[in-house]
């Protein structure tokens, strides 16, 4: 596996003819190259959640298959390179040879079928209907459409509950699947950005939620892909905040949220 950080490639490509490639790494065609936000320096992995579950997928099937390489190339979102912007109006950007995606569901489709070694799609409508409206009740709190913190709480509650009573590590079973990779980004952004801007927590006594964010946590894939604390406060902050506090996160050394409540590694162990 390679993977490799970049302040910028360019990239010129259309949909009937060849991809010439200028500043990727290498002219290897059967590598996968992920275009994804870049941090606020410019360089460093930047906190989207659908850039983070394209690189956690594309880690997982790296751990399984063994002739495949991928590269991450990080793209200011602000001010793309006019290359870039030829061939795609959104991140995670996905090229392989000649082909490329934008669409996280595409994307996890065309990985499956191209790389067979390990399925991330799953069926199981029922964990995935559990878990579909967290990250929007999120989204509404932290850009004020609504000031009811319970109706996220509610929906933690829910996944919760779901992971209490089917008893199994992962959301579809016992083995990493696409939703994990999705579900555990938009988990960590509500961990960390509630918490700095709302003051609002996962509950302790969610203790199941807790587990399942663990067992990301102990996953090299889930803590190489994750931004910092920082990143993902940036992503969300709003507008009115005051230059000295969006300094003070911009210089501060990266901090990562990777552990649980005692309270909860206690019970567990």
């Amino acid at each position: 596996m390679q993977v490799i950080l970049l302040p910028r490639s360019i990239l010129y490509t259309n949909q009937l003819h060849p991809i010439p490639r200028s500043l990727l790494t290498d002219g290897d065609d059967q590598k996968v190259h992920l275009f994804i936000k870049a941090g606020r320096d410019g360089r460093s992995k930047g906190a989207c959640p659908f850039c983070h579950d394209v690189f956690l997928k594309l880690l997982i099937k790296c751990e399984i298959e063994n002739d495949f390489n991928f590269d991450v190339i990080t793209i200011n979102r602000k001010n793309p390179p006019k290359e870039f912007k030829e061939i795609s109006k959104k991140l995670p950007t996905l090229v392989h040879g000649d082909i490329f995606l934008n669409d996280i569901d595409d994307i996890e489709d065309y990985l499956d079928s191209s790389f067979t070694n390990y399925k991330l799609s799953r069926q199981d409508s029922e964990a995935f209907r559990v878990q579909s409206n967290v990250f929007t009740r999120f989204t509404y709190l932290i850009k004020d459409v609504t000031n009811n913190p319970q109706l996220l709480l509610d929906e933690l509650e829910k996944i919760n509950t779901f992971l209490r009573q089917r008893g199994t590590k992962y959301m579809c079973g016992n083995e990493i699947t696409g939703l994990d990779c999705s579900l555990w980004p938009k988990l960590q952004h509500i961990r960390v950005a509630a918490d700095y801007l709302l003051h609002l927590s996962i509950p302790v006594e969610y203790s199941s939620l807790w587990r399942y964010l663990g067992s990301a946590y102990e996953h090299e894939a889930f803590v190489k892909s994750c931004p910092s604390d920082q990143e993902i406060v940036l992503h969300w902050i709003r507008h009115e905040t005051s230059p000295k506090e969006y300094l003070q996160l911009t210089k501060e050394e990266p901090k990562y949220s990777l552990d649980v409540p005692i309270a909860v590694y206690k019970h567990f162990h």
